[in-house]
This record gives structure tokens, sequence and C-alpha cells, in this order.
């Protein structure tokens, strides 16, 4: 493939020169806003699912503490009040007898339950029964939940209020105010409060589970998102690496394009020039030959000069036309060593006057191919010529074949290697171009003729030094069905 070849720009204006240069970092952008968007997520859900679950457990334990307030209220007053006012006339928890009837009644009740504290407060707030003795007699609560309980509406509150991501072993306690209602009346209706029940649960445990739930919820979401983030991003490298593939794919195919628009111009003008330039030359050559059958002796060296010059511009002129106007193949199955015996006994002897020793390697049965004979003729017979042009001092000359698959078709190898200088690796890359050269003599079209009729037959030709010295020649040529 050419080196110049150009690759397909975008339209004028679509895109500026230094934004095509970039390539576009598709896994890198993906990793870090997909990475950004997931933890962002992983927190919000794992906050809401954790808030609305404590908010669960709060509402539970607050229906919890409503209950016990209410069994409460009903032992205190048939166990205590109704018993009291009728052994006493009245109550005053003041006095030992009923403090104690009053304490047992309180702590029967609330007895493994988890109860931290029950207070019995009077309409004026002062604390007349507390299940720890320090507590009587102090001033309590006169908060709104207080107040709220007096009018008749139970009220919870926690202290300190929730902090669901407060780390440490900060004590909180669930604090509910319920009125005490004497359940002797008949109606619907119980009446105005009489006392407010106090009761304190121990939230501490509750909210460690909590916090420990939110935790867990939290590492979950996390492993999930990770998970996910990781399952994506394998997705995204692939597909970036298919997609270029395909932009290599598309450049490489572009480039093919312009280099076949470009050579097919070069043909049509190479057509046109060689035409122009053969009929004029066959008429000097043959006046030439014309020349020299009258002329005396003397001068027939000269005739024969003109003779000897034509052929060889003619030799040149052929190999544009080759070149320009390439022939389609009839293809056909037939044995590439035959191909290649035709080949090396037509240059025997020149092989023989470089001193050029022929080793031959091939494959057992023999290989077959899909080819046109003549064109793979001359198209082994200029890689022949280079490799003994390549050997002015003598040297060896290997030809081998083997059968070999490669993408997954079967092809018939041949290889053709020199002890020549090899190529140079500079310039390896234009050898196939036409008109490149590295000698002193040729029209640099040897190879070019030779990649052309190859890839006619749908093979590959590949250039490369030897191991131990000189060039090499491969050709892959599709092997024929039925081998």
């Amino acid at each position: 493939m050419s080196p110049y070849a150009a690759a397909a720009l975008p339209p004028p204006g679509e895109f500026s020169q230094s934004e095509a240069a970039k390539p576009f970092k598709l896994v890198k952008y993906f990793s870090v806003t997909s990475l950004i968007i997931i933890l962002l997520f992983s927190l919000l859900i794992s906050t809401a699912v954790s808030r609305r679950a404590s908010e669960l457990f709060l509402s539970k334990r607050e229906q919890y503490a409503l209950l016990l307030a209410d069994n409460l209220n009903h032992q205190v007053m048939t166990r205590f009040v109704v018993p009291t006012i009728t052994d006493h006339g009245g109550i005053n928890v003041g006095q030992p007898e009923q403090f104690k009837l009053l304490d047992a009644v309180v702590k029967n009740t609330i007895h493994s339950l988890h109860v931290l504290k029950v207070n019995i407060l009077d309409l004026e707030g002062n604390i007349i029964y507390s299940t720890q003795s320090d507590y009587i007699g102090r001033v309590g609560d006169e908060s709104e939940a207080f107040q709220s309980a007096i009018s008749g509406k139970p009220v919870s509150i926690i202290e300190p209020p929730p902090d669901f991501f407060q780390a440490g072993g900060e004590q909180r306690v669930l604090k509910t105010f319920i009125p005490m209602r004497d359940e002797r009346r008949r109606t619907a209706e119980l009446g105005p409060a009489r006392a407010v029940f106090e009761i304190t649960l121990d939230l501490s445990q509750d909210f460690r589970e909590a916090r420990l739930n939110q935790l867990l919820i939290l590492t979950t979401m996390l492993v999930m998102m990770a998970l996910l983030f990781v399952i994506l991003r394998s997705i995204v490298i692939r597909g970036q690496r298919i997609m270029g593939r395909r932009a290599a794919l598309q450049t490489r195919l572009e480039e093919q394009l312009n280099q076949a628009e470009r050579l097919a111009s070069l043909g049509r003008m190479v057509a046109g020039v060689a035409h122009e330039i053969r009929n004029p030359l066959g008429i000097v050559r043959s006046t030439a030959e014309l020349l020299g059958s009258r002329v005396d002796e003397s001068n027939k060296p000269l005739a024969g000069v003109i003779v000897e010059e034509s052929t060889r511009l003619n030799q040149i002129v052929t190999e544009f036309l080759d070149f320009a106007r390439p022939q389609k193949p009839g293809l056909e199955a037939l044995n590439i060593e035959e191909v290649l015996e035709r080949n090396l006994r037509f240059l025997g002897l020149e092989a023989q006057r470089l001193n050029v020793v022929i080793e031959r390697r091939y494959q057992r049965p023999p290989a077959l191919v899909w080819g046109d004979q003549d064109l793979l003729y001359r198209a082994f017979l200029n890689i022949f010529n280079n490799a003994l042009q390549a050997m002015e001092l003598g040297g060896v000359l290997g030809v081998a074949t083997e059968k070999i698959e490669r993408g997954g078709r079967a092809y018939v190898q041949v290889s053709v290697s020199d002890t020549g200088p090899g190529f140079d690796l500079d310039a390896k890359g234009s050898l196939l171009d036409p008109f490149f050269t590295t000698k002193e003599k040729g029209t640099g079209l040897g190879l070019s003729i030779v990649s052309n009729i190859v890839a006619s037959h749908q093979g590959l030709v590949e250039l490369d030094n030897a191991s131990g010295g000189g060039a090499r020649v491969t050709v892959l040529l599709p092997q024929a069905g039925g081998q």
C-alpha cells in the first residue's frame, strides 16, 4: 500500500483539524462519568432505603410504646386506683403502702419489656411516681409533648433527635407521653386526663442495628453497582476495540480506494503513452534491421545497437501495458510446481552463468491452486529475475511450497528466497508501489505487476528478509478444493 495514500477526511467545517486528530477516549469518559453517577445513585438509593426502613422502625416502636402505655393505664386503674379508693377512700402515693402497691403494679406490667423508666406526672408537671425513686418529687417535663398529653393526645419524641449517619455509642431514648384516663366510665369518652404517663424506652441498641443495616444496604448497593460498572466497562472496552478495528479497516479501505483511483488514472495515461510509443518504436526497429542487412560490415554494429535498444524499449513498453491493463485471470486448478519449474527451466542458463544454485522444497503431494497459468508464470518470472539480479556473485535460490491456513482459508504458500543483500528495511513498505525501485536501471513495475496478478487471484504478497540473510518473497494463493 502506498505510504502517501491519504485517508478520507470529514467535510470541511464539520471538525477542526485538531479535533479530527484527537481520538475519542470512549472508555475513559465512560469510566469517569459512569463511576460518578453510580456512586451518587448508590448513596441516594441506599440513603432513601435506610431512612424509609428507619422511619418504619420508629413508627413500630412508637406504636409499641402506645400499646404499652394503654396496658399500663389499664393495670394501674384496675389494680391500683380502684382498690386504693375502695380501701383508703382516696389516693395518696406519698403513703408507703400505696406507693408500694403502685410500684408493684407498674414494675410487674413493664417487666421484661426493656423499659428504661416510667414516670407518672400530675397535671402541674410534678413527678408523683417513678420507677427510679430519686426522680420522685421533681418538676417534670412541661414541654409541648406534656401539654399535648394533658389535652388528651399521646405524643412520642426521641432524645436526642435521630441521625442515622452519626457514628458512636450515644444513648437514644423514646419518650412517650400518654394521658392517664379513668377507665371506670362506661361511655365512649373517657373524660379528661387525671395524670400523665411518661414511658422511656432505650433505643440505643435499635439505633446501632439500624446503623448496621444502613451500612449493609450501602455496601450491598456499592457492590452491585461495582459489578454493574465492571460489566458495562468491559462491554464498552470491547465496543471500542471493535470500533477501532472498523475505523482502521475503513482507513485502509479508503487508502486502497484512493490508491486504486490514482493507479487507474496513471494506468490510462501509461496505456495511452505506451500505445503511441510502440508503433513508431516498431518502425524504428524494422528500419534498423533493414539497414543492417544493406550496410557494409563496418556499420552493422551500429544497426545492431539500434535493434537491441529498440527491443529493450519494447520490453519496457510491454511492462507499462501489463501494469496499465491487467488481465482478468482464467482460473483453473493447476499444479503450482509446474509453473515454477517452467520458470526455472527458462532461467536455468542465467542461473548457471551467475553461479546460482537452485534448492527446491516442494509440498508432497503436489499442491494445487486456483490460478491462471500464464499470469502466474509472468508473476514468478519477475520474482525470480529480481532474486537472480540480487546475486551477481553467485548464491542460493530457494523455492518452497507449503499448504497453510490463514483467516479460516486454505492457501498454498510459495516462498522464494535468495542470499543477496536483502530488502532495505526503510524502503520495504514502498516496494510494491508502481515506479518505485532501488536499482539504477528498471521501471519499478516488476513487483507492482506481481502484486496486481496475485491480487486478481485473491492471494497475498509478503516481502521480508530471510533469517539467514537475503530477501524472501512469499506468495499465498487460494488452495484448490478437494485437497
